[in-house]
């Protein structure tokens, strides 16, 4: 059996990258730029699709199981909810709300 050891490696960061008061997270959906870009990427989230989110999840949260296609989409906002972190939604995550409310709505 090998000796167990530890390495440690040097790492240089530019004080620049860590002073950033803003962080791009991989297929995150964030306005963190909006202010910069304007009306372009400025919306208001609809009051029926937050409705419907938000009953999912309290749905989810009560033992009951969301449809398959949103099945993980409502677990991750649950997990961020209840670890009470800022609910980060990824943008397969709301398509995948989006189409199933939309197909509610038909």
């Amino acid at each position: 059996m090998p000796p167990k050891w530890i390495e440690f490696v040097r790492v240089q960061i530019p004080k620049s990258i860590i002073d950033r008061k803003d962080w791009v997270r991989y297929l995150t959906l964030v306005n963190w730029h909006a202010k910069q870009l304007g009306d372009i990427v400025e919306r208001v989230a609809d009051a029926d699709f937050t409705k419907f989110v938000d009953t999912q999840v309290q749905n989810y949260l009560k033992g009951t199981a969301a449809p398959a296609a949103i099945q993980s989409a409502v677990m991750n906002i649950a997990d961020d909810f209840i670890a009470g972190r800022e609910v980060v939604l990824k943008a397969g995550d709301y398509i995948a709300l989006q189409n199933q409310f939309h197909a509610g709505k038909k």
